[in-house]
């Protein structure tokens, strides 16, 4: 059986307003306990990670002479060998890390531990999981090329696996697994001011000091061009408190009466249940839709007339990077109905 323990890193969670106590309390509901390398910083982070029960706090002091993000992986290999030396030995342990704006979902704990399971089976010792990356609101994903669409995040300790770069990702993995669990990233979603102050912060992380206004700058340009898509599916219960205090949409309200054109025989039980509507009619074309329906009917899969001539929208079924792998047959289905503003009732993911 898979024993799973976190590890993380943070410093000045509090000034520039990451979601790092609900990336961390989701941290702790999957793991034994969560190794993190902590800098102090200049505000009460570790005030604040002292009160999540399953920390263990490795003191550190980040270098901040290091440039193109350096440090991040230097900070992240801290607390993965505190964790190794305590877990290292053990086969059947792995470590799954999370960055303090990242968030797992309870919904896909059980996706995550089958997956675990077969991985180390398999001979697999890295595992790489879905990103949804939020950019400005809670309702808004990022899919543009510049997107990673996942990316590892657990590893078997009992291996030569290190985090490099600017901890994007890991290095000297054997074999990768992929699951279909989710990486909820919020780096994207914070007040105003912290976002800035945060992002001109991260901008010493990586740049020399005469090069750090003009990258601020041109990331701010480039930004304005990032390819955005709705999403109304359902998020972290750790995150609840956090999206309506932004005043973003944590769940929409319920729909009355809406006709779907698909197969629904595609689609999980579980999820088609969830779908926020009193009543869901379903068509296998848009021609057997009642003509009270016709003009609001959701088209899954619209051919290229009724794309045209009926103004239906094609629904995405990938992000865009050459890299991304096509989205299952329920998220496609999340996709689409939060393109025409149906949502998902948010459930009851207490543990």
């Amino acid at each position: 059986m898979i024993k799973l323990f976190g590890f993380t890193l943070l410093r000045n969670g509090v000034k520039f307003d990451y979601s790092f106590r609900e990336s961390f309390h989701s941290l702790c509901k999957l793991s034994i306990n969560t190794y993190i390398a902590l800098d102090p910083g200049e505000d009460d982070s570790l005030r604040e990670v002292e009160k999540i029960k399953g920390m263990q706090i490795i003191p550190s002091n980040w270098d901040m002479s290091l440039k193109k993000g350096l440090v991040l992986s230097v900070e992240t290999n801290k607390a993965l060998e505190a964790l190794r030396a305590d877990h290292g030995c053990d086969d059947s342990a792995w470590g799954i890390y999370l960055q303090a704006d990242e968030v797992l979902h309870a919904e896909d704990f059980d996706i995550l531990k089958r997956d675990l399971e077969l991985a180390s089976q398999s001979g697999c010792d890295a595992l790489s999981f879905r990103y949804l990356h939020f950019w400005q609101t809670h309702n808004h994903i990022a899919i543009s090329k510049r997107w990673y669409p996942h990316e590892i995040r657990a590893i078997k300790l009992n291996s030569p696996i290190e985090s490099w770069g600017d901890a994007q990702g890991f290095r000297n993995y054997k074999k990768i697994y992929y699951t279909e669990a989710r990486i909820f990233h919020y780096g994207h979603v914070r007040e105003a001011s912290s976002y800035t102050e945060k992002m001109r912060a991260m901008g010493k992380l990586y740049h020399e000091e005469s090069e750090q206004e003009k990258r601020f700058e041109k990331g701010l340009k480039s930004s304005k061009k990032n390819k955005c898509t709705l999403y109304f599916g359902t998020h972290p219960p750790e995150m609840k408190e956090r999206i309506l205090r932004m005043g973003d949409v944590w769940e929409l309200p319920e729909k009355n009466e809406i006709a779907i054109v698909g197969n629904k025989e595609k689609y999980s039980a579980k999820l088609l249940s969830n779908i926020n509507a009193k009543k869901i009619h379903w068509y296998e074309s848009l021609k057997d839709v009642p003509n009270e329906f016709k003009n609001e009917a959701i088209i899954l899969e619209p051919n290229f007339f009724e794309r045209v001539f009926k103004n239906k929208k094609k629904c995405l079924t990938k992000m865009d990077s050459p890299l991304a792998q096509e989205w299952t047959p329920d998220f496609k289905l999340v996709m689409a109905l939060s393109s025409y503003k149906v949502g998902f009732k948010s459930g009851d993911f207490s543990t």
